[in-house]
């Protein structure tokens, strides 16, 4: 098998045409404004994420820090009335007007809870999110973290995992309009991403998402034996094509793919292209 390591996004361009992503891999640069178009929405996408993931840290933060200043208050005005109920001096009528300030502190911290709470649960109700954790590192600034699979020579990073109920479930976000149904290609990558989570957690994943924007409905792949099946086929194949026992051609004849195709201009194999002599 090869040491090459082959990514899930990888297994999204072979799905598209085998060609085309092995035109990547041996250099041949995507080229299109569709290219950079994509790259700049999904950047915002990712933006819109990590808006979410900060109020959702700050509204933690606010939380604990709440919990612990009423902690501090009722020690306070226990305090305070100890004193009073003893000493009857001046000591506790201090420490009970201390004990208010704090009050009001908390007070303020309260409100700019709920004022977060409320940020956090509009963007999940907009982004339809539910109730689950988003898995990604603590610095929220980068995706989820890179899954590995050293058996099938199998990397990737998905753009988030759903965590809920002892449950991962690997999504990633496309920046076209939503299909009525997703794509081979997307399905293999999320395919992809669903294996890596079987293997990384020791527990299949009911299936995987796809979302077109994050404030569409998600296309819900599951992973059943046939998908898995597939998976494992596309990889094999490209696992021989990268340790040069097969050679990788196009696999369709849809002018209209080629058309779309990010690397067409240096394709050899192109449905488009000219005849010999001629200038592209």
């Amino acid at each position: 098998m090869s040491k090459e390591v082959i990514s899930a996004s990888e297994m999204e361009r072979y799905g598209y045409c085998p060609l085309s992503w092995w035109l990547g891999r041996t250099g041949v640069d995507a080229e299109g404004s569709e290219v950079a178009s994509g790259l700049e929405k999904h950047q915002e996408i990712g933006d819109s994420l990590k808006t979410l993931l900060h109020e959702e840290h700050k509204s933690r933060e606010t939380s604990s820090t709440l919990l612990a200043v009423v902690l501090y208050i009722g020690i306070l005005v226990l305090a305070a009335l100890f004193i009073l109920w003893r000493i009857g001096s001046n000591e506790g009528e201090i420490m009970l007007i201390v004990s208010l300030f704090f009050m009001l502190g908390a007070s303020f911290l309260l409100y700019r809870l709920l004022q977060s709470t409320e940020r956090v649960d509009k963007l999940r109700d907009d982004y339809k999110l539910g109730e689950g954790e988003i898995e990604a590192p603590d610095d929220m600034t980068a995706k989820a973290p890179v899954l590995k699979s050293e058996k099938h020579n199998l990397a990737g990073r998905p753009d988030y995992i759903l965590h809920e109920d002892g449950v991962r479930i690997p999504v990633e976000v496309k920046t076209g309009r939503r299909p009525r149904a997703p794509f081979f290609s997307h399905v293999l990558q999320a395919g992809a991403y669903c294996l890596l989570v079987e293997e990384m957690y020791g527990k299949s994943p009911p299936g995987g998402q796809l979302r077109y924007g994050l404030e569409t409905e998600p296309h819900t792949v599951e992973w059943e034996p046939k998908l898995k099946a597939i998976v494992l086929e596309k990889l094999e194949e490209m696992n021989d094509a990268l340790a040069g026992q097969s050679e990788v051609h196009r696999n369709h004849n849809r002018p209209g793919k080629c058309q779309n195709c990010s690397r067409r201009r240096g394709c050899p194999e192109r449905l488009d292209k000219p005849p010999a002599g001629t200038n592209t």
